[in-house]
């Protein structure tokens, strides 16, 4: 009887649930569920909530009533569409809603939102209030955000500090080439941008071990899980453009794909230039990137984009993917291209040498080949009670140069080939015991760098030991290991964090060379045999202070370095075995949005392969080095100051940096240059060569919200010194130089931006206290947008100015889109609208002037068509 009351009782209870409780899926026209919608029952004449309701991830809700009613008024509310209210009979339980968009909506909201706000260390820009019509990607909109700057190659700085990560909804996909990601996602795709000022990437150690690094997150709009574009263009004379970026984003996945394949100019390949420089701070060492010591590679120009004289075809695909896996997330990244890249260039090159004057004029025409692999899995699990990361890298680049050089009318062919393999390991681990952390590291890298050059001809081969080799072969082989293992014991006591690191890097490298056209005969020692290791048992213990906005840490390194160099040809090997010192410190003070940082530090850096070898290596047709050291090292001291001001509500930002490097080296470069040009570098020893660098820096950016406006400003005062040996006379070279620029972007009306921006740099070089040499060269231009409804007109001027050269510049682009709808547009790009064949661009110094004369792109024209989704 009892369970049949009980039955009974549950019956009922279900009853009463059904005919109170209100159920149903919200959607919008298109049939897309919406999710986070607020559902809400009010009786049909009051204005009292009887029940509410979010939507979730399926656009579903469910309401409990809180008294029986036989119909009730839904309300429906939702970011970017119109409300919608409905009468429903409660007795029929089940009701769906199809809800409007509401642009003016939108309006009206982008215009009340603040576009800066400020929670923690976190700051949130709005991305619809500092984008302007004509951005494509989110880079186009950080490069405007106050205090960020961001390259042309797209890496990022906040306040003047590189940023260690880049996540796209809190995930860290793309790793130090998070500008695959910036230059390709579509700025509409994104809400906002927050910049994580103090991060700490570990989520283990956030709260024990602090970071003084800022970190990007971008925040996507509600709803976007795809994104990308499709974007095809032809024109003349004989130009392509196509490219591809899809991208997905949800919870449990995220791609990042770029597929691109042109020959207009367009620089798709520095955004695989990424080097994690925070891996230095773990494992005392870097992956390794390609250095070639043999052939030419392209000149850039430091004036223009090289998007203006990038003559190339350009075949490059990445693919990026992460998942979840286990209890981490899984990683794979994948990087692809073919290029080819013509390069002419003509030259004048003058050096100082006491009273004498050598003049050398060249003409080279170049053509690059390049094909390069890299992949790359990651596994990482990271959160507040477990961190371990594992990285595996393989990558090849194959590098080939074909030239002919004219150097005073004498015709020389030159070719190398070049290749660099390089596969690797890296591992970190955190583990808590009792009150403490310990964390394992481990790095294992190996790479080799064969190299071949040839020439015939040319100045070098006048050389007596070159006499009999009308043609010149150079090879070269390196191969290097390289191997850290270490630990972490961090142990936090009230406001003191103790970080002691324990560690040991091991590197190997060998390095052999020969000139197999050169006759045995020949005393001149052309060959190298040559192997170095190093052993350096290191220990790092860090104390780290915070109590509110103080900031202190000391780090006392402390190394035992045996490093070993062997020439087996010469029979001979040099040793060293010290014990070296190196410590640091630093401290930080934040108080009212302004922010003082300090920073000192001592470096103790020796020679490594392949600065020292005792047989000469040609280069290229005309230089020519040979470096029979000992192992001689660099002590370097380093001293820098930051100060910071940043006002949120006023989307103001400043900051300025002040830095001083001093430098002893026991080695000194010498420079012999003959009346042909051929230059042989030497380093030799001389003791106690001091070295000088100092710059004072500021930056000024201020949006100005009521004008939508954005005004940028910095300025750059610095000095170097060093000693050189120029035909075997010691000098002492000095080089000041002043650098400033401003940049204003303003509405003139509705629909009419203009952008002004001036850059202005003087330099003054002294050689020996003698010869002096002074220029300077600037930069103004004028970039003019109208956009009315569907057309977008945009016109760029710039104009250049350089003491050694007669006549002044002018560089001119202009556009035009037709947007046919919100995923849809036609373009019109003509580029170099006057037509300049070249423009020279000239490097001084105190014993050498170097006059290069660039070939642009010629006037080209192309229609282009984008497809968003």
């Amino acid at each position: 009887m009892k369970n049949y009351c009980t039955l009974l009782l549950l019956f009922l209870s279900f009853q009463t649930i059904a005919q109170t409780s209100l159920k149903g899926k919200v959607t919008n026209t298109e049939g897309e569920v919406i999710n986070g919608a607020s559902v809400i029952a009010y009786p049909i004449n009051e204005e009292r909530i009887l029940g509410f309701n979010i939507t979730d991830s399926k656009g579903n809700y469910m309401i409990t009533l809180k008294e029986k009613r036989d119909s009730v008024r839904i309300t429906v509310r939702s970011l970017g569409y119109e409300i919608t209210t409905q009468k429903v009979a409660v007795e029929e339980g089940t009701f769906d809603f199809k809800m409007k968009h509401s642009d003016q909506y939108l309006k009206e909201l982008q215009v009340k939102t603040k576009p800066i706000t400020e929670e923690g260390d976190t700051l949130n820009y709005t991305v619809a209030t500092f984008s302007k019509e004509g951005d494509e990607s989110i880079e186009d909109v950080l490069k405007r955000l106050p205090g960020v700057e961001v390259s042309e190659d797209g890496k990022i700085q906040y306040q003047g500090k590189a940023i260690n990560k880049l996540y796209v909804e809190g995930k860290d996909l793309m790793g130090s080439q998070y500008a695959v990601t910036t230059k390709n996602l579509p700025k509409g795709a994104v809400a906002s941008v927050e910049i994580l000022k103090n991060h700490q990437p570990v989520k283990m150690l956030k709260d024990v071990v602090n970071s003084v690094d800022p970190a990007i997150n971008i925040v996507l709009k509600e709803g976007v899980n795809v994104t990308g574009s499709v974007e095809m263009g032809g024109g003349v004379p004989y130009r392509w453009l196509a490219k591809a970026t899809p991208m997905v984003f949800n919870k449990k996945h995220q791609t990042v794909n770029v597929f691109s394949s042109t020959n207009s100019g367009r620089d798709e390949l520095s955004v695989f230039n990424g080097i994690n420089l925070f891996d230095y701070l773990e494992f005392g060492l870097i992956e390794s990137q390609h250095s070639f010591l043999l052939g030419k590679q392209p000149l850039e120009s430091t004036l223009f984009e090289k998007s203006e004289y990038n003559d190339h075809q350009t075949h490059s695909v990445t693919t990026n993917y992460i998942t979840g896996f286990w209890k981490g997330d899984m990683k794979v990244n994948i990087d692809a291209y073919f290029d080819e890249r013509k390069q002419g260039l003509a030259s004048n090159t003058l050096f100082f040498s006491g009273n004498d004057t050598i003049d050398i004029h060249n003409l080279q025409q170049s053509t690059f080949h390049k094909k390069y692999l890299k992949t790359k899995l990651t596994y990482e699990h990271n959160d507040k009670k477990n961190y371990f990361k594992n990285t595996f890298h393989f990558k090849v680049l194959q590098d080939d140069e074909s030239s002919e050089i004219y150097q005073n009318e004498v015709l020389i062919p030159q070719q190398s080939h070049r290749t660099f393999y390089s596969i690797g390991d890296k591992l970190s681990k955190i583990q808590k015991i009792g009150k403490a952390y310990y964390k394992l590291n481990a790095y294992f890298e190996y790479t080799n760098t064969p190299e071949q050059l040839s020439f015939t001809g040319g100045p070098l081969t006048n050389l007596s030991f070159l006499e009999a080799s009308q043609k010149v072969q150079q090879e070269i082989s390196q191969n290097h290991l390289k191997a850290h293992l270490g630990t972490n014991i961090i142990r936090k006591w009230k406001k003191v964090t103790f970080n002691s690191k324990l560690g040991v890097n091991y590197e190997w490298k060998s390095m052999t060379s020969d000139l197999p056209t050169i006759q045995e005969t020949t005393d001149v020692q052309y060959q190298n045999d040559l192997q170095y290791h190093s052993f350096i048992p290191k220990i790092t213990p860090t104390i780290e202070f915070r109590h509110k906005k103080l900031y202190l840490s000391a780090s006392p390194k402390l190394s035992f370095q045996y490093r070993k160099l062997l020439d087996d040809i010469q029979q001979k090997e040099d040793q060293i075995t010290a014990l070296v010192f190196e410590p640091s410190a630093f401290l930080m003070y934040n108080i009212e949005g302004v922010k003082y940082q300090g920073n000192y530090s001592y470096n103790t850096n020796f020679m490594e392969l392949p600065q020292m070898y005792s047989g000469l290596i040609i280069h290229n047709y005309s230089e020519i080095k040979q470096q029979d050291l000992p192992i001689l090292k660099t002590e370097i001291h380093q001293f820098r100051n930051d100060l910071s001001y940043e006002l949120p509500v006023a989307s103001l930002n400043f900051y300025a940096s002040y830095e001083i490097k001093s430098s002893n080296k026991d080695w000194i470069t010498k420079y012999e240059i003959n009346e042909e040009g051929v230059t042989l570098l030497q380093t030799d020893y001389f003791e106690n060569n001091h070295g000088l660098s100092q710059q004072l820096k500021g930056n000024f950016d201020w949006f100005l919200l009521a004008l939508r406006s954005t005004f940028k400003g910095s300025v750059a005062i610095g000095q170097n010194e060093e000693n050189i040996i120029l035909n075997d006379q010691v000098n002492r070279n000095r080089n000041e130089y002043l650098q400033w620029e401003a940049m204003l972007d303003f509405p003139i009306i509705k629909g009419l931006v203009v952008s002004a921006f001036y850059t202005d740099y003087h330099s003054k070089n002294t050689y020996q206290e003698m010869n002096q040499v002074d220029w300077s060269q600037s930069t103004m231009g004028a970039n003019v947008q109208f956009s009315y409804k569907k057309h977008l007109l945009k016109w760029n001027n710039k104009w250049i100015d350089h003491t050694f050269v007669d006549d002044d510049f002018l560089y001119m682009d202009f556009s035009y889109r037709y947007q046919f709808n919100k995923k849809t547009s036609l373009s019109f790009v003509a580029q170099n609208l006057l037509d300049y064949q070249f423009y020279t661009q000239t490097d001084m110094n105190a014993f050498q002037s170097n006059q290069s004369y660039f070939y642009l792109r010629p006037r080209q024209l192309m229609m282009q068509v984008k497809f968003k989704f």
